[in-house]
């Protein structure tokens, strides 16, 4: 049956409960007049969505009169409108060079719904006028220049087989009208409708698709059937959103979704302190490092690919390039957010095993990244992240071969707005177009883990629920990817290990948890900066979190596995059988269960229950032979090993072909002449060694 959704409507008039942003302190208003008139822009490229909720990106540059590192944070306003703040109270911000003019700059987030509230954002605002103050009082301000649009989020009807590059080539593959469509983009003077896949990349997805539809037991969705629609600012955005849903032709029409932050937040060995990837039982970690010397489980071979903004590739424990950017110009990083979260997530998953820095948990993975801002041609770009997911499933290799292979990994390392608004933020599937690319990707053979969200709500929560669907309930649908939440390290009093941390969304999506604190990785500089010289290639964290944080843990238990199934002949396994392994395997979430984000993997617990490798049993004798060779009534000790496996079951002898024995304690041998003496193990798992024969020659006399 066909499920219809409209969702959102124009700013102004969606009602949000729950939730209050901040103010700044009464006296730390921004000064009267700028003191330094600075360059300052907004959105990605100018354009500003006036449908949905959502924070804007404002970005003051710095210059040779301007240190934006002075500027208070607690006066940045744009009109009247402070900037937001996140759960904690603090102004969501970040510095970095946005524009690599190699001056650091200032962003800042302002809610939307806020500035049209207050008359700053209407369809005829052309610049917004950016103020603040600096710490000794000086202002500063400057005006941004924006477009403000209508931007939705469509998909046809699959029946119809809609194609087209623009709406002038739209068409139903099937034959079908789409006249009733048509009128109402030209009633409502529709500038755009982009494709999500390319028309040249639909064969592609229609090849990769239907080789996913082999493996899967449901149907898949057809990610060639959504599109963008742009439309003229002052568009009735409940009228078009109500007239487009009443057509059979249109399953989903949503407003476009906005880019959300990454959580704001060095060249000696730092592998000790990587608490996340050391023994369960004594550092709360997953285990990695006490099975990451067997190359099985090291990821060679599987594809990471991260969803991320941006990234440093030519940091010293990464040793990456450009090649590891798969958005092929198509799907551009951006540096208004920064590189290190990027750089921070690359670290915990693939940096390199070599006695300095950090570790990743995988390291010898290949590693790629994509950024869901798309390029759409004259300056523009817009965050896509469903566009950007459809694109990497129809991605070919050099040798034209789907570059997704089965028991390849992908994280999302994005979130999304619930319907709190400001920083409440939302799992990246409550996008319907993420959702089902996650579905087809999985359906691919691909291991996708989504970060849960920093939002602190209850997913359970029936504000989450889309057109009478209740979208995260997993009785109802399933993407197949896995929810990762953030819980605590164990290093903090008062985060407990493996409690829910307290602005980790949760709920019975969610699967797995992992460390959202105290995470030493690569990026940021906040550990050992000055000792390293302050270089943004030799730059180390020592407090990476969020959600964030805690998928790439989760990456690498998954990948650890995937690499062992697939290296022993076992797989590659599907995401639903890797997640069920390390749930069943895992360490329980310790406190409000009812606010569940999952158990801890536990990689040591999941790898012994399922290795393969026989134990290794061992002989020796307590004397040495005489000159002839032989030995007088001489005594064997059996010595069985399973390295890090399922544990030795039993040990077991026999001589000169009598019956097998269980070996408990060293036996003699008493009788003269030639012996053969057989032994083997099998360890919990049912593994058994072939048996080992060694002969000798006993010159004593039988006792």
């Amino acid at each position: 049956m066909t499920r219809r959704f409209r969702a959102g409507v124009a700013l102004g008039t969606l009602a949000v409960t729950g939730y209050a942003l901040l103010a700044p302190p009464a006296q730390a208003g921004p000064a009267d007049s700028p003191g330094v008139e600075a360059d300052v822009s907004a959105g990605l490229s100018g354009h500003v969505n006036l449908a949905g909720p959502g924070l804007i990106p404002v970005t003051v540059h710095g210059s040779p009169a301007l240190d934006v590192t002075a500027i208070d944070l607690d006066t940045v306003a744009v009109g009247e409108v402070a900037a937001a703040r996140s759960e904690s109270g603090a102004v969501i911000s970040a510095v970095n060079d946005v524009d690599g003019d190699g001056t650091d700059d200032l962003v800042v987030h302002v809610d939307k719904q806020r500035l049209a509230a207050a008359g700053e954002l209407t369809p005829s605002t052309g610049t917004l006028r950016v103020s603040a103050s600096t710490g000794d009082g000086a202002g500063v301000g400057g005006a941004a220049a924006v477009e403000p649009e209508v931007s939705l989020e469509l998909k046809f009807a699959e029946g119809h087989r809609v194609r087209g590059g623009s709406e002038a080539t739209l068409r139903s593959t099937t034959g079908a009208s789409l006249d009733d469509v048509r009128a109402v983009l030209d009633r409502h003077d529709v500038s755009a409708l982009i494709p999500f896949v390319e028309p040249g990349q639909v064969a592609d997805l229609a090849a990769a698709t239907s080789r996913a539809q082999a493996r899967s037991a449901e149907p898949l969705p057809d990610l060639a059937s959504w599109y963008t629609a742009l439309l003229p600012a002052g568009t009735d955005v409940d009228a078009v959103l109500a007239e487009l849903t009443a057509l059979p032709e249109v399953v989903y029409a949503y407003p476009s979704p906005e880019p959300a932050p990454p959580p704001a937040e060095p060249t000696p060995d730092l592998t000790p302190l990587q608490g996340y990837l050391r023994p369960s039982d004594t550092h709360n970690g997953i285990d990695a490092e006490l099975v990451r010397g067997d190359p099985r489980v090291r990821g060679a071979g599987i594809r990471v690919i991260d969803l991320e903004y941006n990234w440093n590739p030519f940091h010293e424990d990464l040793q990456l390039d450009w090649s590891s950017d798969i958005g092929q110009g198509r799907f551009v990083r951006i540096d208004t957010f920064g590189d290190d979260h990027g750089t921070a997530v690359f670290g915990e998953i693939a940096a390199k095993d070599n006695g300095y820095g950090v570790t990743g948990g995988v390291p010898d993975v290949d590693i790629y990244g994509i950024s869901p801002v798309e390029d759409l041609g004259n300056g523009r770009t817009s965050w896509r992240p469903g566009p950007a997911l459809a694109f990497v499933a129809t991605l070919r290799d050099e040798a034209g071969r789907p570059f997704v292979r089965p028991g390849d990994a992908l994280i999302l390392e994005q979130q999304t707005g619930s319907p709190l608004g400001g920083s409440r933020y939302a799992p990246l599937e409550w996008i319907p177009a993420v959702f089902e690319a996650n579905k087809v990707l999985t359906a691919m053979g691909a291991n996708v883990v989504l970060t849960g969200g920093n939002g602190n709500t209850d997913t359970d929560d029936p504000m989450y629920t889309l057109n009478g669907v209740k979208w995260f309930d997993p009785a109802v649908q399933h993407s197949g990817s896995i929810f990762a939440g953030a819980g605590g390290s164990g290093l903090r009093a008062n985060d407990p290990a493996r409690a829910r941390l307290s602005f980790s969304n949760y709920g019975q999506r969610f699967d797995l948890q992992a460390w959202g604190q105290d995470i030493y990785t690569t990026g940021y500089c906040n550990v050992l900066c000055a000792e390293l010289g302050n270089d943004h290639n030799r730059a180390y964290s020592r407090s990476f979190s969020g959600t964030s944080g805690a998928g790439p843990i989760v990456t690498n238990a998954v990948v650890a596995v995937q690499s062992y199934v697939m290296s022993v002949g076992l797989g590659p396994w599907t995401t639903a059988q890797i997640n069920d392994l390390l749930r069943a395997t895992g360490a329980p979430q310790t406190t409000n269960p009812q606010q569940n984000i999952g158990p801890r993997p536990d990689l040591r617990a999941a790898l012994r229950s399922i290795e393969v490798d026989p134990p290794s049993t061992e002989h020796a004798l307590n004397q040495r032979p005489d000159r002839d060779g032989q030995y007088t009534n001489p005594t064997v000790t059996l010595t069985a090993s399973d390295s890090w496996g399922s544990g030795v079951a039993r040990t077991e002898y026999r001589v000169d072909g009598g019956a097998w024995t269980a070996y408990d304690q060293p036996f003699r041998i008493r009788a003269h002449g030639e012996h053969s003496v057989e032994y083997r193990s099998v360890d919990a798992n049912g593994n058994a060694e072939p048996a080992h024969a060694f002969t000798l020659v006993n010159r004593g006399r039988d006792e």
